[in-house]
């Protein structure tokens, strides 16, 4: 008898277990974006979506490419690309970003801290690299400063500018070298190292 109840507490407790590690996360689809990423023809897919029970929201990207029996097989999942919606269980202040395909490449859009990004990929040997970088930020007074890199020409350039003017007031260009392209899953780690 105590074997049986020693049995059905055990599978009790791993039933509870695992009903509580499929509850930890519930990721509901915020943003949606086809269009074909491989050249192959066929509508591909990428979503952005937030997780709505754990208090930080994390958002997670994930691509999919359309087979030819047209069901998504998916080739990116990642939630370590983009900031929770409320790191540290306050409001980050960043927005859920956005996506888009065009010619072929996948853009990321998204404002962190006031800052405008976009970043843009390309698929190419089996992976997504990053093959350019936009910033565009406000210092609070009159002036916006645009910052590029194009890491096919291996350029960066800043280009500041007074609001409502198409007047260059300063404008900086120089050679990066950065070898091997990043990737979606490198992304992270890189942003670091382009300041």
């Amino acid at each position: 008898m105590k074997n049986i109840v020693l049995i059905i507490s055990v599978l009790a407790g791993i039933l509870t277990y695992s009903q509580q590690k499929e509850i930890q996360h519930h990721f509901v689809q915020v943003r949606e974006e086809l269009g074909d990423l491989n050249k192959d023809g066929l509508k591909d897919k990428v979503t952005i979506s937030m997780d709505t029970i754990d208090a930080e929201q994390p958002l997670k990207l994930e691509i999919f490419f359309q087979q030819p029996n047209k069901k998504f097989k998916l080739i990116v999942s990642s939630t370590e690309i983009m900031n929770p919606q409320y790191p540290n269980g306050k409001y980050g202040g960043d927005q859920v970003p956005d996506v888009f395909i065009e010619d072929g490449y996948f853009i990321l859009y998204s404002e962190i801290k006031d800052v405008k990004n976009q970043h843009k990929f390309l698929f190419n040997n089996g992976k997504f690299e990053l093959i350019n970088l936009a910033k565009v930020s406000w210092d609070g007074k009159n002036t916006t400063t645009e910052t590029e890199f194009d890491l096919i020409k291996g350029t960066r350039t800043e280009i500041a500018q007074l609001l409502g003017s198409d007047k260059t007031i300063k404008k900086n260009e120089r050679k990066i070298n950065i070898k091997p392209l990043p990737t979606i899953q490198t992304l992270r780690k890189f942003d670091n190292q382009l300041e």
